[in-house]
This record gives C-alpha cells, sequence and structure tokens, in this order.
C-alpha cells in the first residue's frame, strides 16, 4: 500500500446546517481512488457530506 495526503474541502455539517469545514491529513491505501473512497466513507460516518473537492497525492 502506499501512502498519500489529502485535502476534503467543502464538508457540510448533516447535524448543524449552514456549517462547512475542510480537512487534510494522510493515508494508507492501494490506490488514490481507493484513498478517495475511504476519504468520503469516513467523513460521512462523521456527519458531513462531502460537497467540495478532495485531492489526493503520493506522499
Amino acid at each position: 500500500m502506499q501512502e498519500y495526503r489529502f485535502t476534503a474541502e467543502g464538508l457540510v455539517d448533516t447535524l448543524t446546517p449552514g456549517e462547512t469545514t475542510s480537512v487534510s491529513g494522510s493515508l494508507k491505501a492501494f490506490s488514490p481512488e481507493a484513498a478517495k473512497k475511504t476519504i468520503e466513507r469516513s467523513v460521512r460516518s462523521r456527519g458531513y457530506e462531502p460537497t467540495g473537492r478532495i485531492t489526493v497525492t503520493p506522499k
């Protein structure tokens, strides 16, 4: 697995309407597409809906 850096922008808080945020970090995945899907699933499980851009780059 490769390590990737990511930035997710425009995350809408589904529990507090009108609130948006962004996050960044790193994770290991088999491909950039797999990393993006993992990020989407993770932010949704925390009550956010990804409406902006998710950027994934090799670390």
